[in-house]
């Protein structure tokens, strides 16, 4: 009996050792493995979020600068038609009323623009009694669709030799465009592609096909016209090329803006890379245009003055009589007095 009972007490000691060992070894294990992830974790988890890190940051892609041929693309130049003021013109009618004989001068060219993407009517003039070999300056009209009847409402000026005979020329577009909404495209919104079509494209092939006395152009505009004319001139050492020597400023838009930036914008910058605006520059408003919008044009005249530019031949008129809409046929006529008068004062 006694032998039993050391045996039995002999197997629960063995037992309980065993247990005992268990337990030890368990525990050992288990924080072995939580040391062995944590420093899995802590050795392996800054690689991994630098690596993805690195993958997932993209740069921003910078905006490509448009890039402008600086001369007509063979497609430009393939594109151009020139001939007689076509019948078909939704203006025909209009202006051989004004002088039936127009439908002889008038000469229309259609010329497309692959960085705007878009074609132009194009319609020029040469003086009476023009005279082969001989050059002419040549004025260049913005809002061409309502300069049209401005070819023969202006020709009577050299007829009576008033101004010297100068070539007409006003830019357009193909009939049926909604004139409003595409002036703004191009006058507005996207003035550099305006401006590159007319001094890369547009005046060389006039020069190389009629009579131009380079030294001696305008440009003109009008409303949205004149503020993009504003434009043209501020930037006349860049994309201009300083193609033009006299500027025609009718009724400017000073609201307008193009990406957040006014004619005030562009006149200071231009004063930043010049220490001088070398022009003829007529500005004109009419008397019966919003008090406000006058006096817009008003004090930026005045900044004009106030930079004491001896090289800037200016002239700024109050039309008496006209509102915005009327103003510019009276006002056309004292810009080319001015740049193109005859008499001497």
């Amino acid at each position: 009996m006694k032998k039993s009972y050391v045996c039995l007490l002999a197997l629960i000691l063995s037992l309980s050792m065993l247990f005992s060992g268990c337990k030890k070894d368990s525990g050992s294990t288990t924080s072995d493995s939580q040391t062995q992830t944590t420093t899995s974790a802590t050795t392996t988890a800054a690689p991994v979020e630098t690596t993805t890190a690195a993958e997932t940051t993209v740069a921003p892609t910078p905006v490509p600068e448009k890039v402008y041929s600086p001369e007509l693309l063979p497609e430009e130049r393939e594109s151009i038609t020139l001939g007689l003021l076509s019948p078909e013109h939704e203006f025909y009618g209009e202006v051989t009323t004004l002088d039936p004989e127009c439908a002889n001068y008038i000469q229309e060219l259609s010329i497309y623009d692959a960085e705007i993407n878009d074609t132009f009517v194009v319609h020029i003039s040469l003086p009476p009694n023009y005279e082969e070999g001989q050059k002419y300056p040549m004025v260049v009209m913005t809002d061409g669709v309502w300069r049209l009847s401005d070819h023969p409402e202006l020709r009577p000026m050299m007829v009576d030799g008033e101004i010297q005979p100068v070539i007409l020329v006003s830019v357009g577009y193909p009939n049926g465009y909604d004139y409003y909404t595409i002036r703004e495209r191009d006058l507005i919104n996207n003035p550099e592609s305006y401006l590159h079509f007319i001094v890369d494209n547009l005046v060389p092939y006039l020069s190389e096909n009629f009579p131009v006395a380079s030294e001696d152009m305008t440009l003109t505009g009008h409303s949205y016209g004149g503020y993009w004319t504003y434009y043209a001139m501020y930037h006349s050492d860049t994309i201009g090329k300083n193609l033009f020597e006299n500027y025609y400023i009718g009724s400017p838009s000073f609201q307008a803006s193009t990406d957040s930036l006014y004619i005030k914008d562009y006149e200071a910058a231009y004063y930043e890379r010049n220490d001088s605006l070398p022009f003829n520059v007529y500005v004109c408003v009419g008397k019966n245009e919003p008090n406000a919008f006058i006096g817009a044009i008003s004090g930026f005249v005045g900044t004009m003055n106030t930079r004491e530019d001896a090289s800037l031949n200016l002239k700024y008129e109050i039309i008496e009589g006209h509102g915005h809409n009327t103003v510019f046929k009276p006002s056309i006529r004292n810009a080319l007095l001015m740049f193109y008068g005859t008499e001497t004062t």
